[in-house]
């Protein structure tokens, strides 16, 4: 059967008899993988639709139990990208995080919309591409089934304005508990701690706050929104403590400075 659908390429590899295989999210399939052979070193706009980072149209044979890319029209290529390196390492996150949490053949019309979006915000950018990546991850975690409690304590129900820490000049700023999966109080953070299960961060900052931010506001708001670097790092930290622990996907937490 011969299907049409638009699609995002995520990677590809080589494979024998000079065929590729492309790792596609698709609007109508969800993420397939597609045998093809056509190749990138040609001139054509099918040449370049087989590319990381390039969206476009797809005519695949399906057959019961695989996929073949018989033709592709471009429809836009965010290859420059790799223009710059901190854009193209943080890019690349972007892709592998898009990889590990898309199931095989599950359609996720929404989140095809903002792997759409993202790509087109964090190309016309020319700096904070972190802060969009952590506001893309906050953003894809209700979507997964997996976002933290940011209303109240995660244990007890206390609301916000009832607990916290202070952080100076009259502000005060809520601990973050990974293993309950939300703000925590400090009752509650102790009783945790003396389990001896507890993975809880306490920063400078008001983690919950930001996450708040993060999933309220457009992502091309964050095209101009830029964090210091102590915030960015323990946020990367935080976040990948989180999504490493609830989708075992963990992106964020190697040592190879990306951004």
């Amino acid at each position: 059967m011969l299907v049409n659908t638009e699609g995002i390429v995520l990677k590809q590899r080589k494979i024998a008899n000079n065929r590729r295989m492309i790792t596609v999210f698709t609007k109508n399939y969800g993420k397939i993988s597609c045998g093809t052979s056509l190749s990138e070193k040609g001139k054509g706009k099918s040449a370049l639709a087989i590319r990381p980072f390039t969206y476009a149209d797809y005519d695949i044979f399906k057959s019961r139990e695989s996929y073949s890319i018989n033709s592709a029209q471009t429809k836009k290529s965010y290859y420059s990208i790799g223009e710059d390196l901190d854009r193209f390492l943080v890019a690349s996150k972007f892709i592998e995080y898009l990889d590990k949490i898309l199931e095989e053949e599950q359609p996720r019309p929404k989140l095809f919309d903002m792997t759409l979006e993202f790509l087109e915000i964090i190309t016309r950018s020319t700096r904070n591409y972190d802060t969009l990546l952590y506001a893309f991850i906050v953003k894809t975690l209700r979507v997964q089934g997996v976002m933290p409690e940011l209303h109240c304590c995660v244990n007890c129900g206390k609301k916000l304005e009832d607990f916290g820490y202070s952080i100076g000049k009259d502000r005060k700023a809520h601990a973050f508990s990974i293993s309950s999966g939300g703000a925590i109080c400090e009752e509650c953070s102790e009783r945790e701690k003396s389990s001896g299960t507890a993975l809880i961060y306490r920063p400078n900052f008001d983690i919950i706050d930001t996450m708040q931010y993060f999933y309220d506001n457009p992502l091309e708001r964050f095209e101009k929104i830029g964090l210091k670097e102590d915030v960015s790092q323990d946020i990367k930290r935080i976040l990948g403590q989180y999504i490493d622990h609830y989708l075992g996907v963990g992106v964020l937490l190697d040592d190879v400075e990306w951004r």
